[in-house]
């Protein structure tokens, strides 16, 4: 009689592993959240913003120049700043930028400087340099009414030796 016990105890346990997976896959498969069959909400993506009015190009009229990558490095470049007609005039624009070139000229300097250590490579570099300088416009010309007057800046020439 004991190893008719032992084959039913065996008979037992070799039937509950198949049966307790089952009803573990069951419960799983109910414990599933419903599905909809509707289509999902669009999401609205926080893409890039847009100008709200037409873009005008307003020139440096001079180069910047600056030494890079710790000083192994002679950078100049010449760049262009877009301007949103619908939030700064374009010759109130043209005339700070005129009349602010050599301090413009030294705070950009400085945000090339900051972006060049900031960024591993030359190419990261390169990449960085618009929103840098984009940046360090806005916060100069910048009001409560017009925080981002310049929408873009565009790099003309870039030059490193």
């Amino acid at each position: 009689m004991t190893s008719r016990a032992s084959s039913r105890l065996l008979f037992s346990l070799g039937l509950a592993l198949p049966l307790g997976l089952f009803g573990a896959g069951l419960a799983r498969l109910l414990d599933r959240p419903p599905v909809s069959l509707l289509p999902p909400a669009p999401v609205e993506e926080a893409g890039p913003r847009r100008p709200e009015g037409p873009l005008t190009y307003l020139p440096l009229p001079a180069p910047i120049h600056a030494t890079i990558r710790g000083g192994r490095r002679q950078l100049t470049i010449q760049a262009s700043f877009a301007v949103e007609t619908g939030q700064i005039g374009l010759a109130e624009m043209a005339s700070m930028l005129k009349t602010d070139l050599p301090l413009l000229t030294v705070e950009l300097a400085e945000a090339l400087r900051a972006c060049d250590e900031a960024q591993p490579s030359l190419d990261a570099f390169r990449r960085a340099l618009p929103n840098a300088l984009r940046a360090a416009v806005n916060a100069r010309y910048g009001t409560p009414e017009a925080p981002e007057p310049v929408f873009e800046a565009l790099l003309t020439d870039f030059l490193v030796n």
